[in-house]
């Protein structure tokens, strides 16, 4: 601890010695903190001595205990600290990935402290990470057949669930889904079809026609507002990728959109199932329509009276949906059409370029 003045006044006071991990961990407007149980020595000579500060072997030795993801508690080695003398439980601050994973899934775990994990994971584990290491404690809880075992086992596939089903789209590697489709598998042959189930891949038809169209439209105004007036400009004159790479984006996110439909419609060999696929995308396409997003709506258009499609024999509820939407591809008049639908759509939409 150092002296300092107070206040300008010239009266010393105490400050903290942030040198030493223990005065950094009580300078704070709670309660103190408590140290990991593991790294507190098993007694004092003295209780004004200072805590020492914990080198880095130690934290190190801690840290990758290959154990901790099995065991039932690993309270032992986190950072914990109470609001007060009286309060129950203590909260956690801080500790071990592996101690964290298992004081979330713990069969009397806080739903607290489980929102504020899968809220806060990402900044010290990666999610495939997270997967593997839920993975391995569930398989490893679920082989005991005590209560307290199982109900971890079960949080823990809880916990997996919740990570699986937020995944982001960068976040979805090649090693990941292998990952979750494994364990997917090894669920199957074990006759456990409930969590199997849970785990499984999502189609199209999961998901609600309106709910798609929004998260098409949040993707196509993303990559529309990047869009730069010059760059238009460019394009009209010279039609140089280098210089129009937003508009080059947009433009590819349109074929690409109008590929994956092409692609879902065609590939079964089932005629009622492609028919099934075409009506879902004129659900999609109204929804779309409503929600002024004319990007999109031309690319499934496109798409549905494109010539790979236009060549098998579809139902006449399939052929009168596409009619009413169909005439908005006329090509007379530059677009006349859809320029007057266009014009009469409340803003805010997202054009066709």
């Amino acid at each position: 601890m150092v002296a300092a003045a107070d206040g300008g006044r010239g009266s010393p006071r105490v400050a903290p010695d942030f040198a030493n991990l223990s005065d950094l961990l009580q300078d704070a407007e709670f309660g103190p903190f408590q140290l990991p149980i593991k790294w507190v020595e098993d007694e004092k000579e003295d209780d004004h001595v200072p805590q020492r500060a914990i080198d880095w072997l130690e934290r190190r030795a801690i840290t990758n205990v290959p154990e901790t993801i099995c065991t039932m508690d690993a309270s032992v080695y986190l950072v914990m600290r109470s609001r007060d003398d009286v309060s129950k439980p203590p909260e956690v601050r801080g500790g071990p990935r592996d101690a964290l994973v298992v004081h979330a899934t713990e069969h009397n775990a806080s739903v607290l402290f489980q929102e504020a994990f899968l809220v806060t994971y990402r900044t010290f584990i990666c999610s495939h990470g997270l997967i593997n290491k839920l993975i391995t404690r569930y398989v490893y809880m679920s082989m005991s057949s005590d209560r307290a075992s199982q109900s971890a086992a079960r949080l823990s596939f809880s916990i997996l669930v919740r990570v699986v089903d937020e995944l982001t789209s960068y976040e979805l590697s090649e090693a990941l889904v292998h990952t979750v489709t494994s364990f997917v598998y090894r669920l199957i042959h074990e006759g456990n079809l409930i969590y199997a189930r849970l785990l499984r891949t999502y189609t199209l038809f999961d998901f609600r026609s309106s709910d798609i169209a929004r998260q098409m439209t949040s993707i196509d105004a993303q990559l529309f507002h990047l869009i730069e007036t010059p760059e238009l400009l460019w394009w009209a004159q010279e039609q140089d990728e280098m210089k129009s790479p937003n508009l080059v984006a947009f433009t590819e996110h349109f074929n690409n959109v109008s590929f994956w439909v092409r692609t879902l419609v065609i590939t079964p060999s089932n005629s009622k199932e492609r028919e099934k696929y075409m009506l879902k995308f004129i659900k999609i396409m109204k929804q779309l329509r409503q929600l002024g997003n004319f990007n999109s709506y031309l690319a499934l258009l496109s798409a549905l009276v494109s010539s790979p499609l236009a060549r098998l024999d579809w139902s006449k509820t399939i052929t009168d949906g596409l009619r009413e939407h169909a005439e908005v591809m006329d090509t007379s008049h530059s677009y006349k059409n859809y320029r007057l639908l266009l014009q009469m759509a409340s803003p805010p939409t997202v054009p066709y370029m």
